[in-house]
């Protein structure tokens, strides 16, 4: 009978046992999310695992076990002593609803006028202020801050605030 399993593969080598596995015309699930990094100054959007080093392989472990366990870049499939440990449908049907065609996993962005916002990184870190707007399609952020008794308008990355409730 077909279930799905949790497929813990070799460091950074997620893409390698997905290859194989579909090449060997197992059914799998690689959920992946949308991240911010900012280096040296400059944010870049990358694609990552949402669980890094796990993937999700749908198959009937009496007939295709050894073929998952021993396939290129698969360290184990979890479990117990007894064998490897379904995971439940509805689990992965939540996982395949937050993700897109893609199975990337994007982050929803819901800031608004007059939001309360504190700053999560950078020189002004931890600096509470006011989202103003949206600044450019790159995810740039316009912030009220209030310093000193002057009204500053700066410019970051939505990345670096978060919303305050």
């Amino acid at each position: 009978m077909l279930y799905w399993y949790v497929i813990q593969t070799k460091p950074k080598k997620e893409e390698v046992a997905v290859s194989h596995l579909e090449h060997e015309s197992i059914q799998v699930f690689f959920p992946k999310m949308e991240a911010t990094s900012i280096i040296y100054g400059k944010s870049r959007k990358v694609i990552k695992a949402l669980f890094p080093n796990y993937i999700f392989a749908h198959f009937d472990p009496f007939v295709s076990y050894r073929l998952v366990r021993w396939s290129s870049g698969v360290s184990r499939v979890l479990g117990f002593d007894d064998g490897p440990a379904p995971v439940d449908d509805q689990v992965i049907e939540i996982i395949k609803r937050r993700v897109d065609k893609n199975c990337v996993a994007r982050k929803a962005l819901h800031f608004k006028a007059k939001d309360r916002i504190r700053i999560r990184s950078g020189p002004l870190k931890d600096l509470m202020g006011i989202f103003d707007r949206w600044a450019s399609e790159e995810g740039r952020v316009k912030v009220l801050l209030n310093l000193l008794n002057y009204d500053a308008r700066v410019e970051l990355h939505y990345s670096q605030v978060e919303k305050i409730t």
